[in-house]
């Protein structure tokens, strides 16, 4: 016996995942953004619009990898992108080689300077 084909279709896939962030809002659930993302839609933080969440596992070696000045400074600009009023949590967990205080010490530097 084979497996029938299974297919979805992009309009599927926006209906349900329209109807997933709606759910989310209403429950005042937000969505992290994790880095690296999954896939390009989830880069950016979801759900209940009323907070912010980014947690930055290290990229390309997950845990490791410390971010660098550029990626840092792109970070950053997301992270004051956010509307007043909204809470904003951003935590690193690239923690394994240590990059994570070095990486959050730059990140406060880059946002004091806003």
């Amino acid at each position: 016996m084979r497996p029938a084909p299974c297919r979805a279709t992009f309009g599927a896939a926006t209906r349900i995942a329209t109807k997933r962030e709606q759910t989310l809002e209403q429950a005042r659930i937000a969505r992290v953004a994790p880095d690296p993302a999954p896939f390009a839609e989830a880069a950016r933080p979801g759900g209940w619009t009323g907070f912010r969440y980014y947690r930055l596992h290290g990229s390309p070696r997950i845990y490791y990898s410390a971010y660098g000045g550029d990626r840092l400074a792109s970070l950053t600009e997301r992270l004051v992108e956010a509307p007043k009023g909204v809470d904003t949590w951003c935590i690193f967990d690239n923690t394994a080689s240590g990059a994570a205080v070095a990486d959050a010490l730059h990140m406060q530097r880059l946002l004091s300077a806003h």
